[in-house]
């Protein structure tokens, strides 16, 4: 296989360090350097390029030993959230998917939150 001009051998494995992709400016634009939790705010697909390149944990053998306390952690969140809150849909949403990698919201999804005082 040929990658950019370099014959590849069979069988071979390439690897990159993560830092690396998640810093190229080439896939995150001119501000791939700074924190910007902003980036994020319409999702992994919105916020760069190559959304497939976002691994925050790592990946394989070596991913992040971290990775499963912090699901564990937002589990948690989510469940405290739920229990604490009621949720109804907003008389403003219009039904109207839309045929992506999945089936979605074309325009989101607008919820009205209650605080339930037990």
């Amino acid at each position: 296989m040929k990658f950019q001009g370099i014959n590849i051998p069979k069988d071979v494995t390439i690897k990159t360090m993560v830092l690396n992709i998640h810093t190229n400016p080439e896939i995150w634009g001119p501000d791939a350097f700074k924190f910007n939790p902003e980036r994020f705010a319409d999702g992994i697909s919105g916020s760069c390029k190559l959304p497939h390149v976002y691994m925050p944990f790592g990946m394989g053998p070596r991913v992040c030993i971290g990775q499963h306390l912090a699901m564990v952690e937002l589990k948690i969140l989510v469940s405290l959230i739920v229990s604490n809150f009621s949720f109804s849909m907003s008389p403003k949403y219009v039904h109207s998917p839309i045929c992506r990698l999945t089936i979605e919201p074309e325009h989101g999804v607008n919820l009205l939150v209650k605080k339930i005082h037990k």
